[in-house]
């Protein structure tokens, strides 16, 4: 009976460098984020929400006046139902008043809105800021 030939292995018993600074690297990562992790479990302060209301731009539209705005929340905490109000006042007398109610704002984060008027907000007294917000 004849021997049968012996195939070659072709997996070798050393693993080849790549595979080492493979392992290095993933090692290293995965080091890196649980030290991250664990820096920001032991040193964060939850601030509470933060909000700043910025006026973009006030355009003429066909339904009166689009005051666009943007809307931060600088702090460590999410707000929700976060309710933006703008007036519109002459010599102290209120003219208009238009609010906006935001689901969320996400912490350190920008969201975008708009508020319309009636009347041009650019010639009378206008104010506009967040008014309240709840605590998810």
């Amino acid at each position: 009976m004849a021997k049968a030939a012996k195939t070659p292995n072709t997996e070798r018993l050393k693993p080849h460098w790549i595979e080492w600074l493979t392992g290095a690297v993933s090692s290293l990562l995965i080091l890196a984020i649980i030290g991250w992790i664990s820096y920001e479990a032991v040193n964060s302060t939850d601030t509470p929400a933060e909000l700043r209301v910025d006026i973009v731009a006030i355009e003429k539209t066909s339904a009166g006046w689009r005051v666009l705005f943007d809307l931060s929340n600088s702090g460590e905490t999410t707000a929700a139902s976060v309710e933006v109000r703008g007036t519109v006042a002459d010599r102290g007398r209120l003219i208009e008043e238009a609010a906006v109610t935001f689901d969320y704002v996400a912490a350190r984060s920008l969201a975008h809105g708009a508020l319309i008027f009636s009347q041009d907000p650019n010639n009378h007294d206008f104010n506009i800021r967040a008014v309240g917000f709840t605590e998810p």
